[in-house]
């Protein structure tokens, strides 16, 4: 009747001023369904056909927004098919919706019996297959193969073949039974060539219980995926091993349990770094104790130097060095060459920051261990060492000896390397407020992850990226950043909190104090000199706004003390001026960083002027607080336009108390706009009013490109827009852009 309806006005409708809309989904309508016909019969002049194509990515979040469904992975399932989204968006976790299995398999069941069957054989393979792999499992696929194709259910490429959404093939694979599954697994994993993907290789052994097939396979799997930093990847292969490890053959048992171990460590950038690190720690362990009980002592020395970095890593560092020593004594009494040379780094890694002079003694003696045979490896992280020494010694000294490390490890395609050299050759332009050059270096780190792909970097560099940005004053920037990456993992921690901390405490916000607390206890788990100098002074700071100190005074001068041994000149002042205007110093210690000296030694505007040339407004404003009315004056202003409120109101008080009169208080700088945007905001509206892109706007303010979605979207609806166009055109009607 419908058919009949559709013939019977499609011929007249030309006449008319009417217009008759049908939809229909064309998996359900093959070239043999009776409706292509009609169709064909009515007029080419009437008719007008219009191919919707899928949802994009936007228009799937969207859809799934505010349920538990993971975004990315419905698109990729559904091709942006809009039921098929919509019926994910119904039902919880990975459960296909009945409405959709229904679906699919009232098409399946349309097919003929050879046709069934090469459908279901396929579903037990998760991605697209070649047609002369389907031959070699099935044989002829022709016939079967369009039969599939016109009914929607498969897409046939130049030479390869794959479902037409992930969900179709997962609803024909759960019509299987369990020991169908198990046949099927098997019989696919038999028929695969000798070069397939060993990854492919080991997701139907694991499908097929097929023990012997997954520990042939999943090493080689665990290794590609290493291969291009997909390393939680390798570590998912490395870890479906673990019930069988005792059929590893033992001369390369060994070998895969190292590199286990080392993916387990790099995993920790990207998962949770304490399950990460735990895990790295045991199988090395298991490492140390076949080699040991083999008799290899330079394994076990190599096995002992990956501890003690993952031993560091993990807080541990007590146990680290004695790791570190058993790395050379296990060597036996006379040990030469590459091992001993990497034993001897091991303790220079751990002497690092605590000891300059033992530090570069054993460098050299790693150095001549090594010999003209010293590998590529090894020679990055002497000369790292030896960089970051002189830094710390006479900055800018080793700023050769880094350059070199980083372009051996890029020349050598060693991404992680080059990355590491880059960080902490930030880290020290940051500490010596080198603000310029450690901008260069962060860019240049975020570069290497991300032209290799590397993605495990770039949250830990971003930590550093906040750190930069607070001392630039560029407050909501270094917030967003810091708090966008601060769950990745206790690395980013140590980064991050202190940069919130301080800004919570500067802006009157009740959180500073808590924040601060965990942010000490972040740091005193890391045991790193140069990590606890920033929480230290920024709590310091905590204790001078508000009257109380969230830590011990007394641990925080020790943190200074242990800072100045270790050559952290500005780290180790900064703490000293809040201390000294806490009433704890009465002098400046010797050999902090000038700018901190002069302001304690009474020399205010030298030390003003100071911080201007190196680009610290916050700094300079405190410095100024201390000068002559004019001065004192001038950093009220400055206080106020940062938007440091509980500094700004102290101060204001300490005026009074001396009789000095300060004009009205300044209102926050978003207050300026009269729909109320806050500083990021008022930012992202200009870079709108340039016509930006998110992706160029994210990499403008070092921000991802959803969190910029959201910022836009909140200037959208401040400005009651209903568009960015619109949005920048209101904004220039009102006069809230510097250009208009």
């Amino acid at each position: 009747a419908t058919l009949d309806a559709i013939k019977f006005l499609g011929r007249r409708i030309v006449t008319s001023n009417a217009m008759l809309l049908v939809t229909y989904r064309d998996e359900e309508v093959d070239f043999e369904h009776p409706l292509r016909g009609v169709i064909g019969d009515l007029s080419p002049d009437g008719v007008v056909r219009i191919q919707l194509s899928g949802l994009s990515r936007d228009a799937v979040y969207s859809a799934i927004a505010g349920s538990d469904l993971d975004a990315e992975q419905v698109f990729e399932a559904t091709d942006g098919n809009p039921l098929l989204v919509k019926e994910m968006a119904a039902v919880e976790g990975d459960t296909i919706p009945a409405s959709v299995q229904d679906s699919v398999m009232a098409r399946v069941g349309k097919l003929t019996a050879h046709a069934h069957e090469g459908l279901t054989t396929l579903s037990v393979i998760p991605e697209r297959i070649t047609t002369g792999e389907i031959s070699q499992l099935i044989g002829e696929t022709q016939g079967w193969l369009v039969e599939c194709e016109r009914r929607g259910l498969v897409q046939v490429g130049d030479g390869f073949v794959m479902f037409q959404h992930e969900l179709i093939r997962r609803a024909v694979e759960q019509t299987l039974t369990p020991s169908e599954k198990v046949a099927l697994n098997a019989k696919v994993l038999q028929s695969l060539p000798g070069d397939t993907d060993p990854a492919r290789m080991v997701h139907h052994a694991v499908e097929a219980h097929d023990i012997a097939a997954l520990v042939e396979f999943a090493p080689a799997a665990a290794q590609a995926a290493a291969a291009v930093g997909s390393h939680r990847e390798a570590v998912e292969h490395y870890r479906q091993l673990n019930p069988h490890l005792d059929r590893l053959a033992a001369e390369i048992k060994g070998p895969i349990l190292d590199l286990w171990a080392r993916e387990e460590g790099s995993a920790r950038y990207v998962s949770a770094s304490a399950l990460s690190l735990s895990e790295a720690i045991r199988v090395n362990g298991l490492a140390r104790a076949h080699y040991r009980q083999r008799g290899d002592r330079p394994s076990e020395s190599a096995a002992l130097v990956q501890e003690v970095r993952l031993r560091h890593w993990n807080g541990q560092h007590v146990m680290a060095e004695q790791r570190a020593r058993e790395a050379i004594e296990v060597l036996g009494p006379d040990p030469a060459g590459l091992d001993l040379a990497r034993a001897l780094d091991a303790n220079a890694f751990i002497l690092g920051h605590r000891d300059h002079d033992a530090c570069l003694e054993l460098v050299e003696r790693a150095l001549e261990a090594a010999g003209p045979d010293i590998d590529d490896s090894l020679l990055i992280a002497c000369l790292k060492r030896k960089g970051v020494i002189a830094h710390e010694t006479n900055y800018p000294a080793g700023r050769a000896s880094l350059e070199e490390a980083a372009q051996l490890a890029e020349a050598i395609g060693d991404w992680f390397s080059a990355w590491v050299v880059l960080v902490d050759h930030a880290s020290l332009a940051i500490e010596f407020r080198d603000l310029p050059t450690a901008g260069d270096l962060l860019q240049r780190a975020l570069a290497v992850t991300r032209r290799d792909e590397q993605p495990a970097g770039v949250p830990y560099t971003m930590a550093m990226i906040a750190t930069l940005l607070e001392f630039k004053a560029e407050w909501e920037q270094a917030e967003d950043v810091a708090r966008e990456h601060l769950h990745k993992g206790h690395r980013i921690k140590i980064y991050a909190l202190p940069v919130i901390g301080v800004i919570e405490a500067r802006r009157a916000r009740p959180a500073a104090a808590a924040t601060l607390e965990q942010a000490w206890e972040e740091v005193i788990r890391s045991g790193e000199v140069d990590r606890e100098v920033a929480a230290a002074a920024a709590i310091a700071e905590h204790a001078w706004i508000y009257g109380r100190a969230v830590v011990p005074i007394f641990e925080l001068a020790a943190t200074m003390e242990a800072a100045i041994g270790c050559g952290l000149k500005w780290s180790s002042g900064s703490i000293a001026m809040w201390l000294w205007k806490l009433g704890e110093l009465t002098g400046a210690p010797d050999e902090i960083a000038e700018p901190y000296r002069l302001v304690i030694e009474g020399e205010p505007m030298a030390a003003a002027e100071l911080w201007a040339e190196i680009g610290c407004p916050y700094e300079r404003a405190i410095a100024l607080t201390h000068g002559d009315t004019p001065a004192r004056l001038e950093a009220l202003e400055i206080l106020e336009t940062l938007g440091a409120t509980a500094v700004a109101a102290k101060f204001r008080q300490d005026l009074s108390d001396q009789g000095v009169v300060a004009p009205n208080g300044r209102s926050a700088a978003t207050k300026a706009h009269r729909v109320d945007l806050t500083a990021r905001q008022a930012e992202i509206l200009s870079l709108l009013a340039e016509g930006l892109s998110d992706v160029e706007m994210a990499d403008r303010l070092f921000l991802t490109p959803g969190m910029v979605e959201h910022h836009v979207a909140a200037v959208m609806s401040k400005l009651e827009s209903s568009s960015r166009d619109e949005a920048v055109a209101t904004a220039a009607e009102n006069g809230l852009l510097a250009s208009s």
